[in-house]
């Protein structure tokens, strides 16, 4: 596993190296923006949630990939500004993987529940987005967002959409396929061959 890991975090920053842009000496940086997106990554692999417990073990069995890493403030910090940067890094591995250019595409969604109380649900700042939606899976109701997500069948993921439950899932799917949506999203002639994944979470 750590023999892996190492292999994944060279390569993701040896990518990110090349094609991200050199940015301007700045003092107050201890790493650059290739190490932030190749941690945010590290951090996926790992599965670990909590940025302070990632530093933490990073800082055991990383550090020699890593001499230096950030403190959890500066980090969420830096990984904010590079959103984008890490969505479009995202494409360009995706790419790379020979699902990208299957013509078949499995879609799945899972609801994703904020909140069960009414009086949460009113007080939530989520309130003006989030909305109910019913889970068959567990076969009732639940108040927040469904994720949609569109992949390859070797799992190269084409596309991810976090929308309001009440919207039907092909009208997600087709929506997300369109032109211009992110830089590993085909075109619209990817539809026909769109197929509804049997397995629903």
């Amino acid at each position: 596993m750590d023999a892996d890991l190492d292999t994944l975090c060279t390569t993701v920053y040896c990518t990110a190296d090349d094609l991200l842009p050199e940015r301007r000496a700045n003092g107050r940086r201890c790493v650059t923006d290739a190490e932030v997106v190749t941690l945010c990554v590290a951090q996926a692999i790992m599965g670990i949630p909590s940025d302070r417990r990632f530093l933490a073990v990073a800082r055991k069995r990383l550090s020699h990939l890593f001499p230096k890493l950030p403190q959890q403030p500066g980090f969420h910090k830096r990984r904010l500004k590079l959103a984008d940067t890490i969505e479009w890094r995202v494409g360009v591995f995706a790419a790379d993987s020979p699902g990208y250019y299957d013509d078949v595409l499995l879609v799945d969604s899972t609801p994703v529940e904020c909140a069960r109380s009414l009086e949460t649900t009113r007080r939530s700042q989520l309130a003006d987005a989030a909305d109910y939606g019913w889970c068959a899976s567990h076969s009732r109701y639940f108040w927040g967002f469904r994720l949609h997500g569109l992949f390859a069948p070797d799992g190269t993921p084409k596309a991810l959409a976090l929308t309001s439950p009440k919207r039907p899932e092909r009208e997600v799917a087709f929506g997300a396929l369109g032109p211009g949506r992110a830089p590993w999203r085909r075109g619209d002639h990817r539809r026909q061959g769109l197929r509804r994944s049997p397995v629903r979470a």
